[in-house]
């Protein structure tokens, strides 16, 4: 068995090299099934799939183990969903121990993990973090904020919580990373590609170990500048260490000179990393300053805002909502996908074209059967039940035949589907100023954690922070996640630094 690290810097052209390495596997006739490619992340993997399928013109079920470390671990394990834990479990549990669990998908990994500031979900994210990082309560209780807290409640939690799980059959998450380490045997391989490698947990270490034991060559990439999981129990430190040789990938095809300046200035003052010398584009880019989020031109061009924390990126949406822009926090725009697929559906009938079955039924889904605004009559939609999956609609053909309200017709769009005054007169702003609301929003907010991997023309970076990241996270941690956060960007960086001091009132913030 060899292990080869791949440092990728950012826009290196990481996953691009490990396609390469892939593809030269295909060629010297490895059969897929005996190629394995893992991450922890969803967004990773998703992306691998996607360029192997186009690259190879292949279907995904040829590549069997491209899988993130929990669906490997789900499949081999033979389970099924109802053995998962799911948020009605945890309201069951926390009912019994008179707390509340609050769980939530984490998007990056497709998971449910403890978000909130309930006491009992707190609770719950000390025991998963011991676990991932495979120590007892005692080591983890010192990362936490644990006012009011005890440890003889911790483990009280953690042990119904596994009498729970052991009587009704349940799996958590971590669970599926125990019991691979403790039980499986891996497939035998001839390449295993661990993909974000810096961002795994040590049991997580643990388990991506197992699999490379029973594959030829086994690759390692991802970049210890970039390990902003240490929230979850991620430590770098393992893939720094795990390996025979190492190769680092030096042309940066994202970064032009004065965003690499910046980055370079933020990543030199990490002290425990592997030393990377990478270059830049030839272009010149821009990095822009600023106190507030108003004096950044957001009125053309795709725009990424990033925020340090969830509440944050929330308080910036508003601010761009009250400018008058359209944006999308998290990726969901202010309007519902169905709202947008029905009001485009009636304008397209309001203009006299038709559309189809599926259509019809979307948009009678969407819009108000009852009370004064009502667009359909009583039992409207029982009627579709009779049409034919070809057939074609008109304003004209609902009103005669599927129960539209003739007195509906000359309604604008916007009235239609009821949005509420506030929202409709928002929306009728966009538009006015020549965004197409049934488009991808071109703003995009969120944390920077979500938007590891991905890059935008524009980046406006928000320096705030808060006081419970600037008294428990780790120096060290923080210049990882503001480098992440800098070097997204691939033309224009926007900074938005707040004052220090705001009407005698200290403002949290990372010192770029």
């Amino acid at each position: 068995m060899t292990v080869t690290q791949i440092f990728g810097p950012p826009g290196c052209g990481k996953t691009t090299a490990l396609m390469d390495i892939l593809e030269q596997a295909l060629q010297d006739g490895i059969h897929p099934s005996r190629i394995a490619v893992c991450s922890f992340s969803r967004k990773a993997i998703n992306e691998f799939l996607d360029r192997a399928v186009a690259r190879f013109e292949v279907d995904r079920k040829h590549f069997p183990h491209m899988r993130t470390l929990h669906s490997t671990a789900f499949r081999a394990l033979g389970i099924k969903r109802d053995d998962v834990m799911s948020k009605k479990d945890y309201e069951v549990l926390g009912a019994m121990l008179g707390e509340m669990f609050n769980v939530n998908v984490q998007p990056e990994a497709g998971m449910l993990l403890p978000w909130g500031h309930e006491k009992g979900t707190r609770y719950m994210a000390i025991i998963d973090r011991a676990r991932y990082r495979m120590v007892d309560i005692e080591d983890e209780w010192r990362f936490h904020q644990t006012y009011g807290m005890t440890k003889a409640k911790c483990r009280q939690i953690r042990d119904q919580m596994d009498l729970y799980k052991e009587r009704l059959f349940k799996f958590d998450f971590v669970d599926m990373i125990e019991h691979y380490v403790q039980r499986i045997e891996p497939p035998a391989l001839d390449l295993f590609i661990l993909d974000e490698a810096q961002d795994l947990t040590p049991l997580q270490w643990e388990m991506a170990k197992k699999i490379a034991s029973a594959a030829e060559r086994t690759f390692t990439a991802g970049d210890d500048d970039q390990a902003i999981h240490e929230w979850s129990g991620a430590e770098a430190k393992s893939f720094v260490e795990f390996g025979d040789e190492r190769r680092i990938l030096t042309q940066s095809y994202r970064l032009p000179k004065k965003i690499f300046d910046l980055s370079d200035r933020i990543v030199r003052r990490i002290r425990t990393r592997v030393p990377k010398e990478y270059h830049p584009t030839e272009e010149l880019g821009e990095v822009h300053w600023h106190t507030k989020l108003s004096d950044v031109s957001l009125g053309t061009g795709s725009i990424t805002i990033m925020a340090r924390t969830n509440a944050i990126a929330k308080t910036l949406a508003l601010e761009v909502h009250n400018m008058g822009y359209y944006y999308a926090l998290s990726g969901k725009p202010p309007v519902t996908p169905e709202k947008i697929r029905a009001l485009s559906t009636w304008r397209t009938l309001a203009a006299g074209g038709e559309v189809f079955l599926p259509q019809i039924k979307d948009l009678y889904q969407n819009v108000p059967k009852q009370g004064p605004r009502a667009v359909l009559k009583r039992g409207a939609s029982s009627l579709l039940d009779a049409a034919a999956a070809d057939e074609r609609f008109t304003m004209d053909s609902l009103v005669r035949n599927y129960g539209m309200r003739e007195d509906a017709v000359d309604r604008a769009a916007f009235d239609v589907l009821a949005l509420g005054d506030h929202l409709s007169q928002y929306l009728r702003r966009i538009e006015l100023m020549g965004e197409d609301i049934t488009k991808e929003p071109r703003i995009k907010i969120g944390t920077i954690h979500s938007m590891k991997g991905g890059e935008d023309d524009i980046c406006v970076l928000f320096t705030g922070t808060n006081r419970f990241i600037e008294e428990t996270a780790s120096l060290e941690g923080e210049h990882r996640v503001f480098y992440v956060g800098v070097t997204r960007a691939k033309r224009v960086l926007h900074i938005v630094q707040p004052p220090l001091y705001d009407r005698n009132h200290r403002n949290y913030r990372y010192e770029i």
